[in-house]
């Protein structure tokens, strides 16, 4: 008997000194992710120490739970909502699943917080698109990507992406391809063009160089409306969207919202050597500068996501020699959106054959055009014109430099393929499960954490809502060979017992 005792003595002295490394190198191998991949799941019952609530409060309802099961959900209310998951630690790819409900909204879209000057520097891809799940295309589809055909040409993914470089009838939304925009038989214009139409506050837009110099001149007056100084950045992007000259232009000294509007002034934009290819110009300033003119020798110049029209009777005490004539807008954006902010910006708008009234101050207005692309023609101006892709002032300027990489589904028009990431969500028991994925290479990550949005661009304004069941992040990087596992293993030993 005593025997028996001593050896149980032994075995569980073993035991109570194994169990703590048992427990360290369990923590330590959950830590360094040696398998290569981890995911975390929030499903609402409860806080989770990995992925944080949604956020910030006020845009999201109670949490619910249903009845008689133990299942819970929480509404976003308001766009955008962010969440943050722990990086325990350097993963190459980040894929998010998203269990919830949608009735009418046309786009659901994840962010990732990407390292930038800008605060909002979100890379946003597609949780949910109507308008290509609604697409009656030819589609083929794998685990990852999808191919659209308007009529069948091809019998799999892999022939298309085979033959995709001698192909010119084709776009990709949300999928890599490597392939620079180029317009065949381009030449270069001699003669300027002027576009008189008054816009107000910070646009951006396309342009096409080969063999000429880049040559704008605008023409800008500060309305001073509000106090303060009314600066004007003129910002040059090239084809890569990487920053290559920016040109800052002062307040002109008259900084009192009882100071009358300044006279113009023309601001000289020209730079000469630039590579054949599209370039992004942006125009980043307050709504208290108005772009009275713009004057190019440019061929092409396609306005980005947003024209605010100001040609109306509601700024006649800021200037006194607007032209209050209608003005014509070329567009293929899927989904447009209209604001105005005064009573004399009241009025029917034309959409091809359609029509849309603007009734309502500060509110915004929303339409789907049943064609593309599309003519608008707004009467008395004083308009916002927005929403996710491009516009003209008139056709014969417009094109569309982001054909291989689509923001959003525009105009079919002019090509019969589409090849995208996007894989339409799938619904089980009334819910849907969309999977949005990332690099992580660019990712900003503070305090070990990397954040994500969820936005709906017109969430806000139809007064819908999107119930959410359950958020899951899974992690993936190269598994750890047994060398690197053991390397990996001293240094967080070491580090821990500093």
């Amino acid at each position: 008997m005593k025997r028996l005792v001593n050896n149980l003595y032994s075995f569980f002295k073993i035991i109570i000194i194994i169990i703590p490394f048992i427990l360290l190198a369990f923590l330590i191998n959950k830590d360094l992710v040696r398998s290569g991949t981890i995911s975390f799941v929030y499903d609402f019952s409860q806080d989770s120490p990995v992925i944080t609530n949604l956020f910030p409060a006020n845009r999201m309802s109670d949490v619910n739970k249903v009845k008689d099961f133990d299942i819970y959900w929480q509404s976003i209310n308001n766009e955008p909502v962010y969440f943050e998951t722990r990086l325990p630690q350097t993963f190459d790819k980040a894929e998010v699943e998203v269990m919830y409900q949608n009735n009418d909204l046309p786009l659901i879209q994840i962010g990732l917080n990407n390292m930038g000057s800008n605060e909002w520097n979100y890379d946003f891809k597609p949780l949910e698109n109507k308008l290509l799940d609604n697409l009656d295309w030819f589609k083929l589809e794998s685990s990852d990507k999808a191919l659209y055909q308007r009529k069948k040409q091809y019998l799999s993914i892999d022939q298309f992406l085979e033959e995709k470089d001698t192909l010119t009838n084709f776009a990709a939304y949300n999928y890599d391809i490597d392939r620079k925009f180029t317009i065949p038989n381009y030449l270069a214009s001699d003669d300027y063009k002027v576009m008189d139409k008054t816009l107000r506050g910070t646009h951006s837009f396309y342009t096409y160089i080969k063999d000429e110099a880049l040559d704008f001149v605008f023409t800008i007056q500060d309305i001073n409306r509000a106090e303060g100084l009314d600066e004007l950045k003129i910002k040059l992007y090239n084809d890569q969207g990487i920053l290559i000259y920016e040109k800052k232009v002062d307040d002109d000294g008259l900084i009192s919202k009882y100071d009358p509007a300044s006279a113009s002034r023309n601001i000289n934009f020209y730079f000469e050597g630039l590579a054949e290819g599209a370039y992004k110009i942006v125009l980043d300033c307050a709504d208290e500068i108005f772009f009275r003119e713009i004057k190019t020798k440019q061929k092409y110049l396609t306005f980005i996501d947003r024209l605010y029209l100001v040609d109306n009777p509601s700024y006649s005490d800021g200037f006194i020699d607007l032209e209050y004539k209608p003005t014509a807008i070329y567009s293929t954006i899927p989904r447009l959106g209209f604001y105005t902010s005064h009573k004399e910006g009241k009025q029917l708008i034309g959409i091809n054959n359609e029509v849309i009234e603007i009734d309502e101050t500060h509110k915004n207005y929303y339409l789907t055009p049943s064609s593309m692309p599309v003519y608008m023609f707004i009467p008395k101006n004083d308009i916002k014109v927005f929403g996710q892709g491009l516009m003209s002032l008139s056709d014969d300027m417009y094109f569309n430099p982001e054909i291989y990489n689509l923001r959003n589904i525009t105009d079919f028009s002019n090509i019969d393929y589409l090849i995208t990431d996007y894989i339409k969500p799938t619904l089980v028991n009334g819910w849907q499960t969309g999977k949005v994925s990332f690099d992580l290479n660019n990712a900003s990550v503070i305090n070990r954490k990397l954040r994500f949005a969820i936005s709906a661009p017109e969430l806000n304004s139809l007064n819908e809502e999107i119930p959410v069941l359950q958020i899951k992040v899974t992690l993936t990087k190269e598994p750890l060979s047994l060398s690197e596992f053991w390397d990996k293993t001293f240094s967080y030993i070491k580090k821990k017992l500093k």
